[in-house]
C-alpha cells in the first residue's frame, strides 16, 4: 500500500511540472441570478447552490496560463402568481477560458486573470409556453475576471478566487410577472484543485 502511494505522488510531481493544468473546481455564486426586480402580481425564487466542474489549462512562461473550465450549476426556478404557481429544474453550464497571471513559484502566490466565458442553459422542464412570452436565449457570452490566491501543495495548486462575469444579456426573461432569470452580473467564489 505505501509503495501505491510513493507512486502516485512521485507521478503528480512529475505531471505538475509538465506543461498540462488538469484539475477541477468547485463553489457558488455571490449575487442573486434573477437580475431585476418583479412586480407586485407575482414573485419568483431560484435556488443554486453549487457550481462544479474540470479545468483544463497550459503552463505559459513567466507565471502565465490558458485555463479553460466547464462549470454545471443545476437552478431551480419557482414563479408565482396568486394562488397559482409553477417550478421547474434547468442546467446552466458555463465555459469560461482566462489567461492567468501568477507571480512567483513559492508556496502561495496571488493569482489574476481575465477572459471570455459562454453560458448554455438547457432542460427548462415543465414550464408552460404562456410563461415564456418574453425572450428566452440559451446561450449568453460573457466577459470574466478573477483574482485569488494560489496555494502549492507539493505538485497541487489550491486556488480559491472571487469571479466576476458581465454577461451580454440577462439569460431568460419572461414578461407574465416581469422577471428577468440570469442578470448580467455574476459574482463566485470557487475552489480550484489542479496539478
Amino acid at each position: 500500500m505505501k509503495l501505491i502511494v510513493c507512486a502516485l505522488v512521485l507521478a503528480a510531481s512529475s505531471f505538475a511540472a509538465g506543461p498540462l493544468i488538469i484539475g477541477g473546481r468547485a463553489g457558488t455564486a455571490l449575487t442573486d441570478p434573477t437580475g431585476n426586480a418583479f412586480n407586485s402580481f407575482g414573485s419568483s425564487s431560484i435556488g443554486h447552490n453549487y457550481t462544479v466542474g474540470p479545468t483544463l489549462g497550459v503552463k505559459l512562461p513567466l507565471g502565465f496560463s490558458v485555463q479553460g473550465d466547464a462549470l454545471y450549476n443545476r437552478r431551480s426556478l419557482g414563479l408565482g402568481l396568486g394562488s397559482f404557481g409553477v417550478s421547474t429544474n434547468s442546467d446552466w453550464w458555463e465555459f469560461p477560458v482566462m489567461v492567468k497571471f501568477t507571480p512567483g513559484h513559492g508556496p502561495i502566490a496571488p493569482m489574476f486573470g481575465a477572459g471570455v466565458s459562454v453560458q448554455h442553459i438547457s432542460n427548462f422542464g415543465s414550464v408552460p409556453t404562456y410563461i415564456l412570452t418574453g425572450r428566452t436565449d440559451a446561450n449568453s457570452v460573457g466577459f470574466v475576471a478573477g483574482a485569488g490566491v494560489q496555494f502549492r501543495i507539493g505538485g497541487m495548486q489550491i486556488t480559491p478566487e472571487l469571479r466576476y462575469t458581465r454577461w451580454n444579456a440577462g439569460s431568460w426573461t419572461q414578461s407574465l410577472v416581469n422577471t428577468v432569470i440570469g442578470g448580467q452580473n455574476q459574482a463566485q467564489f470557487l475552489v480550484g484543485f489542479t496539478f
